[in-house]
């Protein structure tokens, strides 16, 4: 019996060092940052970054065209929900989430720095949709890209600069911008770069040399899905130029494809789509055609911003041409009550 019970403390013994022993190898384990892909997912401790790929693990790199979002390790709940909230186009309740992190209990820089990023697209986001002031957010985005330019987060920031550039009328600073994605060995984001030029080029009502750049994003030989919906958004610039310079028919029939093509989970390229295709009915004197594309807009794709504060723009005189005088002031008072700082808001008589 003595004997029994001395191999009994022994084996328990044995299985208290061997859980000791294996304990720290699964903590170290669970330590895990998950990076979204656009098809999976890859765990593991991001331990560098660089604008073009991120480091997972031991020795794995992913390239930043590939990733959807990063999640880390002890990350804050309301990091979390801010990041789904900005997804979603819920700007300003992203915002709203991210204000309640104490940054002083924030260890790791990588989150830091998605905090910070956070804050500044989704103040940039809100200022493009004329619900925020364009100088603020554009020092936010300035801020953020000089203090981290190895952040996997840079080109989007970048681009995100151009685009308040553009806004702005800063047309030179917004070029340069965008074309730091032409930088990259990704044929998507040199469609991006060459779209931003185009409409860089149409807000300065250069609609022949606009053309030819939404042409060279066109012809790009590539047809991944992040390149085609690069290519869809050059189909509707061209368009617009297009419509500029009298070809009415021709713009109509392109919109009218991209709408039919397009992804029904790309709200902002079909918000855009039916303002596009309500100006030229505008142009051709089809104001009920017109109105009901931009009704499109403010009953289906009210929930991207700058879209719907340019339809309300369009739906006050329009709305007054059926003989809707509500409707119209229901529009006007929307339209200088939610987006009071849009260039729409500003240009309304």
């Amino acid at each position: 019996m003595h004997v029994l019970a001395s191999s009994r403390q022994y084996l328990v013994l044995l299985l208290c060092f061997l859980a000791m022993a294996v304990a720290p190898s699964v903590s170290a384990a669970d330590f895990k940052d998950r990076v979204r892909l656009a098809h999976g997912s890859e765990s593991g401790e991001v331990s560098d970054m660089t604008p073009t790929e991120v480091s997972v693990g031991a020795g794995r790199t992913i390239a930043v065209n590939l990733i959807r979002s990063i999640t880390f390790d002890g990350e804050p709940a309301e990091l979390a929900q801010a990041r789904l909230n900005a997804a979603n186009g819920a700007y300003s309740k992203s915002l709203q989430l991210l204000a309640k992190i104490d940054k002083n209990q924030v260890r790791r820089d990588f989150i830091k720095q998605e905090i910070e990023y956070f804050e500044a697209y989704a103040a940039a986001k809100l200022a493009l949709g004329g619900e925020g002031e364009v100088l603020d957010a554009g020092r936010k985005l300035n801020a953020f890209v000089r203090a981290n330019p190895k952040n996997y987060h840079f080109l989007e920031a970048t681009e995100l600069m151009g685009e308040l550039l553009l806004l702005s009328g800063h047309f030179t600073h917004a070029e340069r911008q965008f074309g730091e994605l032409a930088k990259t060995p990704w044929p998507e984001y040199k469609i991006r770069s060459t779209v931003g030029m185009g409409r860089s080029l149409q807000a300065q009502g250069k609609h022949t040399e606009a053309i030819g750049q939404f042409d060279a994003a066109l012809a790009t030989a590539d047809d991944g899905p992040e390149s085609q919906q690069q290519k869809l958004a050059a189909t509707l610039g061209k368009a617009v130029s297009l419509a500029e310079t009298g070809k009415l028919d021709e713009a109509v029939g392109m919109i009218e494809k991209i709408i039919i093509e397009a992804d029904p989970q790309q709200k902002e390229l079909h918000a855009q789509a039916y303002n596009v295709l309500g100006s030229c009915y505008e142009k051709a004197n089809k104001s009920k055609d017109a109105l009901f594309a931009f009704l499109h807009v403010d009953v289906l794709y009210n929930t991207v911003p700058a879209a719907h504060a340019e339809a309300l723009f369009h739906l006050v005189p329009l709305w007054k041409t059926v003989g809707q005088e509500e409707r119209s002031r229901e529009c006007r008072e929307l339209l200088t009550q939610k987006y009071a700082a849009s260039r729409w808001a500003k240009e309304l008589k």
